[in-house]
């Protein structure tokens, strides 16, 4: 398969508008287990959620907006919450004009609209959404990882100490345990009890001495060719849940021809199944330089806008970025932003936002991003910023 690895586009929808020109982007996952949105995936397509279920705010708000964030104005998003006025603004004056998305209500009525969905929705009928359901679901099952034909961990059929245990619909590293003995093994069957009898298990072998763990990305175009996109090094909270990641300009190039030996695969997988778009692999790297496919999702991921933003700020010579999800600031949305653009030599990118008010306390729980020159003085940034 072919491999565009010097692509100069500017932002995403361009790649998508090449396509799916009559497409527009739902960026909303379903839910299984929450009645905040129209969104329901309660009895096909289930998706495993965390309980207790995601909060309101972070179905409508800071996910779907953060997907917006450096979109471009190429394809169309659809959604049920507009992003704030305070927001586009803020793109606008990071991006330009053309890196503010053109967005418009979802109408429930509406039959016309063709929809590239995160997840499969239940609540979309399955004609309006460019890849059938069916088809979508089965490939944003962890069961699809062994089926591509690349170095992985060894698949095992019943829960082995020390193993991985994986969730089939999980994501953002929820859903998934890790096993080294009789009492993690009784908790995960605890919280398993939450999900049904018919949940479907994924049980891998750990690997061990992990010192690079990438998240990968890639554009599958619908002729088959690849276009790079890029990957961030991933960071963990301590419950394994996904926090955000590090971008470096000088490590894509140096890394790219052993992360072009899983892509390609992968790639070849899904355009036998027909998927077109941004497809996410995440890659484990032991000490002694073998790499592992560990995760697929052929979808935007959450740090997808990261990447491409870090992509337009290194043409600008700004070659070092990290992304942080669900920060907490101290003070109002509109406080943030000023803060955000006040900071000279760097970008420091507010993704999505809302406010908290606890007893007149404002806080704005926010995904944001900052790149400048160096991993220090982006930690430097982001302690101003952030600061009790």
């Amino acid at each position: 398969m072919t491999i565009e690895t010097n692509s100069q586009f500017g932002f995403l929808s361009e790649l998508y508008a090449e396509d799916l020109p009559t497409a527009c982007l739902l960026p909303e996952y379903p839910s299984s287990n929450s009645d905040e949105t129209f969104f329901q995936n309660r009895t096909k397509y289930l998706i495993h959620d965390p309980f207790p279920p995601p909060p309101r705010e972070l179905l409508k708000t800071l996910g779907p907006h953060h997907l917006m964030c450096g979109w471009g104005r190429q394809i169309e998003i659809v959604s049920e919450v507009a992003p704030p006025s305070i927001l586009l603004d803020h793109w606008k004056a990071v991006f330009g004009a053309d890196g503010v998305p053109k967005w418009r209500s979802f109408d429930a009525s509406d039959r016309d609209s063709k929809y590239i969905p995160l997840f499969p929705h239940q609540s979309v009928p399955p004609q309006q959404q460019v890849l059938d359901p069916v088809v979508n679901y089965a490939l944003h099952s962890k069961e699809v990882i062994e089926k591509i034909d690349c170095p992985q961990a060894k698949v095992f059929d019943s829960v082995t100490p020390p193993c991985i245990v994986k969730l089939s619909h999980g994501y953002a590293g929820l859903g998934n345990f890790l096993i080294r003995s009789e009492s993690d093994e009784a908790e995960m069957r605890k919280q398993l009890t939450q999900y049904g009898d018919e949940t479907v298990l994924v049980i891998n072998s750990i690997i061990e001495n992990i010192v690079g763990d990438f998240g990968v990305q890639f554009y599958l175009r619908s002729d088959g060719s690849i276009v790079w996109l890029g990957f961030t090094e991933q960071h963990f909270d301590s419950n394994k849940k996904w926090c955000g990641g590090t971008f470096s300009a000088e490590l894509q190039q140096r890394l790219l021809p052993e992360l072009c030996k899983m892509i390609e695969p992968a790639g070849k997988y899904l355009y036998e199944c027909g998927y077109v778009g941004v497809v996410g692999i995440d890659i484990l790297q032991d000490g002694s330089n073998n790499m592992f496919l560990v995760d697929v999702n052929p979808r935007l991921t959450g740090i997808t806008p990261f990447l491409m933003a870090s992509r337009i700020f290194a043409r600008e010579g700004l070659n070092e970025g990290i992304y942080q999800a669900s920060c907490r600031f101290k003070g109002s949305f509109s406080q943030l932003v000023s803060e955000a653009d006040s900071i000279k030599n760097a970008r420091v990118l507010v993704h999505s936002a809302f406010e908290s008010d606890r007893d007149g306390d404002i806080t704005t729980i926010c995904h944001l991003s900052v790149t400048t020159e160096s991993q220090d003085r982006n930690q430097q940034v982001l302690q101003k910023i952030l600061q009790p």
